[in-house]
């Protein structure tokens, strides 16, 4: 088990961006591309506005920064 716990350590990255394809691929042979990308820019949308927020700013902040207004 020790054994398995360095192995994932020291490739982490590696495995994590293996799954992360094999879910891609999933994704695009079950519910096609555009859905992926569309669904894929949903959750990086929802990534931004959270860290916004674990950081401690407002929401408008966010839309603020976004659209570019000061």
């Amino acid at each position: 088990m020790e054994e398995f716990v360095a192995f994932c350590k020291k490739y982490k990255w590696r495995i994590l961006g293996v799954l992360g394809g094999m879910l891609f691929c999933i994704l695009v042979f079950t519910i096609n591309f555009w859905r992926t990308l569309l669904l894929s820019a949903v959750v990086f949308v929802g990534y931004l506005i959270g860290t916004q927020l674990d950081e401690g700013g407002r929401l408008s902040d966010f839309f603020d920064r976004l659209f570019g207004r000061k």
